[in-house]
């Protein structure tokens, strides 16, 4: 007979969204800049209104999921609404931002705020973006201000949202902004994203003494096609160690590896700078040696989450469990930060989600200091370069109409939730 799969005391359960896909109206960003320009959009579309948070939808949604079970959402607050202009706060934008916080006070949701996910203020981008070395400086003061005027309502910061795709799809790339780069600028970027990190880290730390302040990394499974080709094995080692391995070692160490370290070897203040990790997982990718392609292999997973644009590799919830054990052996507690599905009719997340969960209950069974979980995402949002195409969310939105519909899948999260187990009905239901 199948057993109820019991989580920790105080395990946090919640959804994660990103401020300019679900508030709307975010115009003083370099994203909003990047969509008026035709072709960057994959459906042509826009932000627009997004899911109407900022006009005062954000309030609905997270009742309806307090309601269902979820005590906690993993928000992000949108620099370029707070500092619209270079060293000057907009009193009513971190007024939004309390009401918002003080509302899932009221509701028993505890918030975990992420500082930075994806969008700079266009003031920075004209500065030279993430190639700016005085990002870090500017940042810290940013940092430093949230914690003073949110930090009553806010213990659980993140500072950056996955530093490898916002350096990979903008610099190596050309799908999301600036538009890609020169190969001697990514060392530079990753640079200056870590001194960012250690640099809002130790400000939020100097004004909220108390807080847990933490690092957002993407950790998805890379695996060799073939586990006997020595080729197959040496790509897909490349690819964990760019994707992975290269952001986590100087998280101990302060020292940055090759290629980031090429013109910066030492961070000062970014050695044991996470009071937890977060960890963000989608899929796997199996990886054969190619020689033409930039990092010498092909993902050629089976079963793949795809757009035809974009791939989220392919389910495996063993992949899931992995990086929470990798994360958790840097000696801090973790949290999975993302972890969701594109799926347009809902006829996967809700065994995707189940056998995941599964999965972050068997690495805390072998150890990891796993304290909450966020699905990606609470409501179908925009979703970047794949624009409206590509919805994740527990419920149904209509851009259009902003009519809302809960999914199934949101039934099914939140009495998992409630329960704070996967009840052994739903256990016999779907871990087949």
């Amino acid at each position: 007979m199948t057993e109820t799969l019991h989580f920790p005391d105080g395990f946090l359960w919640g959804t994660a969204t990103a401020a300019h896909q679900v508030e709307g109206g975010n115009i003083n960003n370099d994203w909003w800049a990047w969509e008026q320009t035709p072709g960057h959009i994959v459906d042509g579309s826009r932000s627009g209104a997004a899911c109407s948070w900022w006009r005062g939808r954000a309030e609905e949604d997270l009742s309806l999921a307090a309601a269902s079970g979820h005590n906690s959402h993993r928000l992000s607050v949108e620099w370029s609404r707070l500092e619209p202009t270079p060293g000057r706060y907009d009193d009513a934008a971190f007024e939004r931002y309390r009401q918002i916080l003080q509302h899932m006070r009221a509701l028993g949701m505890t918030p975990m705020v992420t500082l930075h996910h994806f969008t700079l203020p266009l003031w920075q981008s004209t500065r030279g973006g993430w190639l700016d070395d005085e990002i870090a400086a500017r940042f810290r003061a940013y940092a430093a201000e949230c914690a003073r005027r949110l930090g009553d309502l806010v213990t659980l910061w993140c500072t950056i949202n996955e530093p490898l795709n916002l350096l990979y799809f903008g610099y190596f790339g050309k799908r999301w902004p600036p538009g890609g780069g020169q190969p001697l600028q990514w060392p530079r970027v990753a640079a200056n994203l870590f001194r960012v990190h250690a640099a809002a880290y130790a400000a939020i730390h100097a004004v909220q003494p108390e807080a847990e302040v933490g690092l957002v990394h993407i950790m998805q499974a890379i695996d060799p096609a073939s586990p006997r080709s020595p080729l197959d094995r040496f790509a897909a080692w490349l690819q964990d160690f760019l994707s992975i391995e290269s952001w986590l070692r100087p998280m101990r160490t302060g020292r940055l590896v090759l290629p980031w370290g090429l013109f910066t070897r030492e961070v000062p203040g970014l050695a044991g700078a996470a009071d937890f990790y977060g960890v963000n997982y989608y899929g796997a990718y199996r990886v054969r040696f190619d020689p033409t392609m930039p990092l010498l292999g092909r993902w050629v997973e089976e079963g793949t989450i795809s757009s035809g644009t974009d791939n989220w590799g392919a389910c495996d919830p063993a992949g899931l469990r992995r990086a929470i054990l990798r994360a958790a052996a840097l000696g801090q507690p973790v949290y999975v930060t993302e972890n969701g599905i594109f799926d347009p009719t809902d006829a996967r997340r809700q065994r995707y989600l189940v056998h995941n969960l599964a999965a972050a209950h068997e690495a805390i069974a072998a150890g990891a200091d796993l304290r909450g979980y966020y699905h990606w995402t609470l409501v179908d949002n925009f979703e970047w370069a794949e624009g409206w195409t590509t919805p994740f969310g527990l419920i149904e939105l209509n851009p259009a109409t902003q009519a809302r519909r809960p999914r199934r899948s949101f039934e099914l999260y939140g009495a998992i939730a409630t329960a704070n187990a996967i009840r052994a009905d739903i256990a016999a239901e779907y871990l087949r």
